[in-house]
């Protein structure tokens, strides 16, 4: 679980937030700490919170040595690294030597006391010095061992951490002793960040920028979707209008193929050959590309239960949001008709909404039936006929359905929904499958004050 909400004294929006609770992940760093010696790696994307999970954990550790690298040479870093060691274990020794390599290094450390090397966006090293990468293996494999050292290695740059760190072939590959990647947080937790929003529009923030903390807490003190737009993505400086460009080119050298391709993706053409198409690139450079962007957790394949051939899309919140709702508007915004680009968001928001409301749900289902036996999810689809969201237990041959709607109806409404949904799954699911629950999901019922317990709100998701 992961909460950050704001400080609540003496906070502006857009000030950091106090970090509140991520027990899990603070779990995975205390059992590596007390199985050392061993090699941690932490990574996610950016602004997931890497960083300040890490020194939350360091704020209770006395003999912790904690290091962000740059993008600079390998002797600058190992200047910066001896530097900081130095004044945080108090041996001016330290520093007083002239290193060759990151092994010589840690191994000073380890004689001054030090019990955790932290070296955070360890990927800048090494994309701007590739032989750390080996540097650090040799240390791992002949020196870690006989040691009491924790060495932590962070990192933002998702393709350097699968390709160097954890993928196959690579020089550390199989050293680590744990691996922690943080993802974002789920949709019940917006409430910590935005109590004075609506449950409904938390949804609709959560379609903007997922559940990545940083993004949230830009947010602190909004009362309406209309003022989170604005401090997003319409206001001088705002963070989304370029950070869709910081982040491809941090991952990528060049990502003149990649953004006609997630352009492609977000006007819904999703597979391959129509992505192809649309954009003349090649159709087998087209596959490579999309196995970059899966590779680096900005796109995913969605297959449908019970088929082989699926489609692709943007998975990352940011990115999704930026070629969806801004690119639209930036000429708008270029030449400074902000309140029209703002209006122009907004019209078209609920129905951006309405996708991200269906990976809400199916969230929240995965977790209501965790441990049930409901190994596979997807949607369901056969002859133009669709179930949003399927769980399904193949031990029982059973299926738990829902329907996912971003608007508000009756509760006869809902009902009839209901009994269609279900004749529906009964049709697209294999003859020996029973249907086991119907769900719909809608933004509102209403005409009621109690709910029955197949119907699902953001109120009720929020409160289970």
């Amino acid at each position: 679980m992961l909460l950050w909400v704001p400080s609540v004294q003496g906070k502006l929006p857009g000030e950091p937030c106090r970090f509140v609770n991520r027990q899990d992940e603070l779990g995975i760093l205390e059992k590596a700490y007390q199985r050392r010696p061993g090699l941690l790696v932490v990574y996610g994307r950016r602004r997931i919170g890497k960083s300040r999970l890490i020194a939350e954990w360091l704020s209770r550790k006395k003999k912790s040595v904690y290091y962000v690298a740059h993008l600079t040479s390998h002797t600058d870093n190992l200047r910066g690294l001896a530097s900081r060691a130095s004044r945080q274990l108090g041996d001016p020794i330290i520093e007083s030597v002239t290193y060759d390599n990151l092994g010589s290094l840690l191994t000073m450390i380890h004689r001054s006391g030090g019990e955790i090397v932290v070296i955070d966006e360890y990927t800048y090293w090494a994309r701007a010095s590739p032989r750390v990468l080996s540097e650090l293996q040799e240390f791992v494999d002949h020196t870690l061992p006989s040691t009491n050292m924790l060495v932590v290695i962070s990192g933002s740059l998702l393709g350097v951490m699968e390709r160097n760190v954890l993928g196959g072939g690579a020089p550390l590959y199989a050293r680590a002793t744990s691996v922690l990647r943080l993802k974002e947080l789920s949709y019940p937790h917006l409430k910590e960040f935005l109590p004075l929003l609506s449950p409904e529009d938390r949804v609709r923030v959560y379609a903007l920028v997922g559940g990545i903390p940083y993004y949230l807490c830009q947010l602190h003190g909004t009362t309406t979707i209309r003022e989170a737009v604005e401090r997003l993505i319409t206001s001088p400086g705002s963070m989304l209008r370029e950070e869709k460009d910081l982040i491809l080119r941090e991952e990528l050298r060049d990502p003149h193929a990649y953004n006609a391709i997630l352009s492609a993706l977000a006007e819904g053409y999703v597979r391959p050959a129509a992505i192809a198409d649309v954009t003349g690139l090649d159709p087998s450079h087209v596959r490579k590309y999309l196995h970059t962007l899966e590779y680096i957790h900005i796109v995913e394949r969605v297959t449908p239960l019970f088929k082989r051939k699926g489609w692709y899309k943007i998975s990352d919140p940011v990115i999704r949001t930026w070629f969806t709702l801004v690119k639209p508007v930036i000429e708008l915004l270029d030449l400074g008709k902000r309140s029209e680009a703002l209006d122009e968001i907004l019209q078209k928001i609920d129905v951006y909404t309405s996708k991200i409301w269906e990976q809400i749900v199916s969230n929240h289902l995965l977790k209501l039936h965790a441990g049930k036996g409901y190994l596979q999810y997807g949607p369901l689809l056969h002859k133009g006929e669709e179930i949003d969201i399927a769980l399904l237990d193949p031990g029982e041959k059973k299926a738990v359905v829902a329907e996912a709607k971003w608007s508000n109806i009756t509760r006869g409404e809902a009902e009839k929904l209901r009994r269609k949904t279900e004749a529906r799954a009964q049709r697209l699911l294999p003859s020996d499958y029973t249907v086991e629950k119907v769900y719909i999901a809608v933004r509102s019922l209403v005409d009621e004050v109690e709910l029955p317990d197949w119907i699902l709100t953001p109120a009720v998701i929020e409160s289970l």
